[in-house]
């Protein structure tokens, strides 16, 4: 996790933990299976329109196990806001032109919040071709664990990972010394003693009996991960004991938890029966500039400038659906081009 700014520094992350898949293999799987049980019968068959007979949790992990053999896919998985942020801002955090991963230099789109919102757009349009919509599926099942895990949002100290901590009494973990990251990745986790199945059912009693509900977007899901993160910091050499997982676990359950509402709350915008199972926003749709944004001849940031659109500015929506994680418009001034998606807020009547 994280930019690497010199060899030396390369040399020495060999030796020190690279754990950084966010909730570890059972969290993720949680995660998924959880929401699955939640979707309606449109949405369940939205999905299998898309995986076919598989389960979403036999995917949710899919996306660890590419990440090598996908380089530019790495910085996806989180977004590294520092602790001293107030927030998520997306200059900062989602564009890395100095990081050594592929496509980094202009990959406008480079951290997991905006990863959630492209590829929702890319599994919703109906001219996706079928093994990009089953990818974008697969990441989204994985990005939404990843983001609801709190040092998935920090970008300190390689989101913890440098953290070297005692972990219930022990400062080795496996063949690795225990570190920050890595305990709310798995070791808390599997402190509680639960297999997934029970885990599911453990939360669907904590939904149940606190009246959680999805909300938000993947923004101010980013954000209560950087609060919470900040909260459970560990300096080094610090201590994971009892008393800390009796407090956090709570923390761990209630992420979890909520990650499995939005996940299907997700997947029940883009394929449930009020959908129609799956439109998308139709054409003539109003939307409104939500920072000062450049209008575009074609959707990419290399393609020449048209103008400048400012904050509050209408447009219109001339597509059924974004392209390569912009919309095509119309200004109002008559002219045409492509705006970052992100920078946009729909109107739904």
């Amino acid at each position: 996790m994280k930019k690497f700014v010199s060899l030396l520094v390369a040399a020495v992350l060999i030796l020190l933990p690279t754990k950084v898949h966010a909730w570890g293999v059972e969290g993720h799987e949680v995660v998924a299976a959880l929401a699955e049980s939640m979707l309606s019968d449109a949405a369940k068959a939205g999905v299998k329109s898309v995986l076919g007979d598989v389960t979403l949790y036999s995917v949710a992990n899919w996306a660890d196990q590419v990440r090598n053999q996908r380089d530019e896919t790495y910085n996806w998985h989180f977004v590294d806001i520092p602790r001293s942020a107030a927030g998520f801002l997306d200059s900062r955090d989602c564009f890395l032109p100095t990081n050594t991963h592929a496509g980094a230099a202009t990959d406008h789109m480079n951290c997991v919040v905006d990863r959630i919102t492209y590829f929702k757009q890319i599994l919703a349009d109906p001219a996706t071709q079928p093994t990009d919509r089953q990818e974008a599926l697969k990441f989204i099942v994985h990005f939404v664990g990843d983001i609801h895990q709190p040092f998935h949002a920090i970008g300190d100290e390689l989101g913890g990972n440098l953290i070297h901590i005692t972990e219930f009494g022990s400062a080795q973990c496996g063949s690795r010394p225990c570190n920050l990251h890595s305990a709310w990745d798995t070791g808390m986790i599997e402190h509680t003693g639960m297999d997934r199945d029970t885990y599911v059912q453990h939360l669907q009693l904590l939904i149940s009996s606190s009246h959680l509900t999805a909300d938000g977007t993947p923004e101010n899901w980013a954000n209560e991960s950087h609060d919470l993160g900040n909260a459970a910091w560990l300096n080094q050499g610090g201590v994971l004991d009892d008393a800390y997982y009796n407090a956090q676990i709570q923390v761990v359950d209630k992420r979890l938890a909520l990650a499995a509402l939005r996940l299907a709350a997700l997947l029940e915008d883009v394929y449930g029966s009020h959908n129609g199972g799956g439109t998308t926003t139709p054409t003539g749709q109003k939307a409104v500039a939500t920072r000062n944004v450049n209008l575009r001849t074609d959707p990419s940031t290399s393609n020449p400038k048209i103008e400048t659109l400012h904050k509050g500015d209408q447009v219109t929506l001339m597509d059924t659906a974004a392209v390569n994680g912009f919309y095509h418009v119309q200004a109002a001034d008559g002219k045409q081009g492509y705006v970052y998606a992100h920078y946009v807020k729909v109107q739904h009547n």
